[in-house]
C-alpha cells in the first residue's frame, strides 16, 4: 500500500467500546484496524497494533472455555466457571488468579501409554452438538467487524498432557523414552482435533475468522521447562500440522506461551506461528531485532500509575513507540501486564506511531 501521510482528521472519534476493561476509541483511520493488523504481519504497519485490535473468541459452547474461566460471548458468574473440559477433566476456577487449574494429586493418567484406553476424544458429532447457534448470536451482538477475529484453543499439547497427568509427571513423561511414542501419537490426535475445531469456527463464522490462537506454556519465571531439542522432537511437528492447515485456509496463527522462553523463540517460528503472546519476561531488545521479522511478539509498555497527569501518559506513549522503533521490527502492544491505559495514552500511541511508522516501515 505504501506510505500514507498522517492527517489530524484521523483523530476524529467515530465510536468507542470497552475491551478488557479499557475504553477503545475508533478513529477516522486511513485503513481498518484489521487491514493495519495484516500490514503489521507484513512488517509494514501504519500505526501501533495493540491487543485491542483483536476480537478474541472464547465461546461458552466449547467446554474448555468455561472450564478454564475464559468466556468471551457471555458474562458468566464465578459459580459457572470451572468444571469439565471436552475430555471430561475437572478444572477448579480460582477467582484470585482469574483462571482455572486441575487440582493435582489424582491424575487421570499415571503413564502416558494409558491414554489409548482411557482418553475419549470428542467426535465431530459431539462438537456439532454444542450450542454454536447461541455462540454465533452472542458474538454477532458483541464482536466488531473492523477487527481481527481470533478463536482461542485454550489447552494445547503440553498443557493438555499436564491436565491428564499433573505437571511433574508430564514433564518427566515427555523425556521418558518409554512414554515418548505414546505422547507423539496423543499429540498427533490432538492436532486432528484442533483442526476439526478450526473448521467448525470457520463454518459458524464464514469470512470473519482471521487468525487462530493456541495455548501452550513452555516456561516459568526464570527459564524454560525443557530443552529446544525436546520441543523440536516432541511438540513442534504437531503444532506445525495445525499451523500449516491454518495457513492453507488463509488464517494467521498465534501461540500464547508464558514464561522466560527466549531460548525457544526459534521453535515457535519452526512450528509455524506468526505471533507470540508472551509475558514481559523476555529480553525484547535482543529477541525482537533478531526474530521480529518472522514472529510478532507482544510487548508491554510502561504505563504510569493511576492519577498521573495527561502529559505523563502522553510522554510514556511516545517513549514506548520510540522503543518499538529502535527494534526495527513491529510488535503487538500488550495490555494485560501494564497499568490501565487511558484514552490519552492510547490517543498518543496512535498519533505518534502514525507519524513515526511511515518513516520506519515505509
Amino acid at each position: 500500500m505504501g506510505k500514507i501521510i498522517f492527517s489530524e482528521k484521523e483523530m476524529e472519534v467515530r465510536d468507542s467500546f470497552i475491551s478488557m476493561g479499557t475504553e477503545v476509541r475508533e478513529r477516522n483511520t486511513p485503513v481498518t484496524p484489521k487491514e493495519n493488523f495484516e500490514a503489521m504481519l507484513r512488517n509494514e504497519p501504519h500505526w501501533q497494533v495493540s491487543i485491542y485490535d483483536y476480537m478474541y473468541l472464547f465461546p461458552k459452547c466449547v467446554p474448555d472455555n468455561p472450564a478454564k474461566g475464559n468466556v468471551s460471548d457471555e458474562k458468566l458468574p464465578v459459580s459457572m466457571l470451572g468444571g469439565k473440559d471436552m475430555f471430561g477433566i475437572e478444572w477448579e476456577y480460582v477467582e484470585a488468579i482469574g483462571g482455572s487449574t486441575v487440582r493435582p494429586g489424582t491424575p487421570f493418567l499415571s503413564d502416558a501409554n494409558e491414554w489409548y484406553e482411557k482418553v475419549v476424544f470428542p467426535t465431530k458429532e459431539v462438537i456439532d452438538s454444542w450450542d454454536w447457534k447461541g455462540c454465533k448470536e452472542n458474538a454477532d451482538r458483541n464482536m466488531r467487524e473492523p477487527y481481527m477475529w481470533e478463536p482461542v484453543i485454550c489447552t494445547g499439547w503440553f498443557e493438555r498432557l499436564i491436565s491428564f497427568m499433573d505437571f511433574e509427571e508430564a514433564a518427566i513423561a515427555i523425556i521418558d523414552e518409554d512414554q515418548q511414542d505414546a505422547i507423539k501419537e496423543l499429540f498427533d490426535r490432538l492436532s486432528d482435533l484442533y483442526i476439526m475445531l478450526i473448521d467448525k469456527f470457520m463454518e459458524v463464522f464464514p469470512g470473519r475468522i482471521g487468525a487462530v490462537c493456541l495455548h501452550d506454556d513452555w516456561g516459568h519465571q526464570r527459564g524454560i521447562f525443557f530443552s529446544p531439542a525436546t520441543v523440536r522432537e516432541m511438540i513442534v511437528p504437531y503444532m506445525k500440522k495445525v499451523t500449516d492447515y491454518c495457513h492453507s485456509k488463509g488464517l494467521y496463527t498465534e501461540c500464547h506461551s508464558c514464561g522466560k522462553v527466549d531460548p525457544l523463540i526459534p521453535c515457535y517460528i519452526e512450528a509455524g506461528f506468526d505471533m507470540l503472546e508472551c509475558q514481559p519476561l523476555l529480553d525484547f531488545g535482543e529477541v525482537v531485532p533478531k526474530y521480529g521479522d518472522k514472529l510478532k511478539m507482544h510487548v508491554s509498555p510502561e504505563v504510569p500509575e493511576a492519577g498521573a497527569t495527561e502529559a505523563e501518559y502522553r510522554e510514556a506513549a511516545r517513549k514506548f513507540i520510540d522503543q518499538v522503533c529502535s527494534y526495527g521490527k513491529p510488535v503487538i502492544m500488550e495490555g494485560y501486564y501494564s497499568n490501565p491505559m487511558t484514552p490519552e495514552f492510547l490517543e498518543e500511541i496512535y498519533r505518534y506511531s502514525r507519524i513515526k511508522f511511515e518513516d520506519v516501515y515505509h
